[in-house]
Formats: structure tokens, C-alpha cells, sequence
């Protein structure tokens, strides 16, 4: 057909349609407020925080390095289909025990 596009232009076209369509879903009129950004950084630092002591209660209790600790933490999150900063944070309230999170991946 004349002046067809090639598929791999099409799908180019429908995954920037896709994008466009998201980018206006979650589009807000009005610009972030100071204390909203603000706040998205204070949550994103404390859940780096959970996830490093987390990481460090789970390597010392296993006896592992800190990146196998992370690897564990990261497998059993997903395992448990929730998101690893709930984990981290569970395990640094005590509410999850170590052991839990080793038996888990056995």
C-alpha cells in the first residue's frame, strides 16, 4: 500500500500515544506546591533509610553481605507481592522477623 508506515514506526507512534495519554491522566493544573515536594522527598529518604537498616538487621542476622541481604529482602517482597520499602520497614518495626523473610525464599 502506498505510503504505509513500517510496523516498527507504528508502534513507535502507539507507545508515544500511550505516554501522551498517561502523562495527561496524572497531570495536575496546578504546579507542585514547595511543601508537596518537599514531603514526596522526606518519604522517599525515610524508605531509603528502612531498606538500609533493614538491609544491615537481615546481613547481620544471616551473617551475609549487605548486597546479598538486599538481593533476600528484594526476593522476599516480591514473593509477598508487596513493595520492598513495607518490608523494610516491617522488619525495622519488629513486626516481620528476619527468620520469616529467610524461611520464606527456602
Amino acid at each position: 500500500m502506498p505510503g504505509a508506515r513500517p510496523a516498527g514506526d507504528l508502534r513507535v507512534a502507539q507507545a508515544l500515544a500511550d505516554v501522551a495519554a498517561l502523562a495527561l491522566l496524572h497531570w495536575s493544573p496546578e504546579p507542585a506546591r514547595p511543601a508537596d515536594v518537599l514531603t514526596r522527598v522526606q518519604a522517599a529518604l525515610a524508605a531509603k533509610a528502612a531498606v538500609e537498616m533493614a538491609k544491615g538487621m537481615l546481613a547481620e542476622y544471616a551473617q551475609l553481605d549487605p548486597a546479598e541481604a538486599l538481593q533476600l529482602l528484594r526476593a522476599y517482597s516480591e514473593s509477598k507481592g508487596c513493595c520492598l520499602a513495607d518490608s523494610a520497614q516491617a522488619l525495622v518495626r519488629r513486626t516481620l522477623a528476619p527468620e520469616s523473610v529467610l524461611a520464606a525464599l527456602r
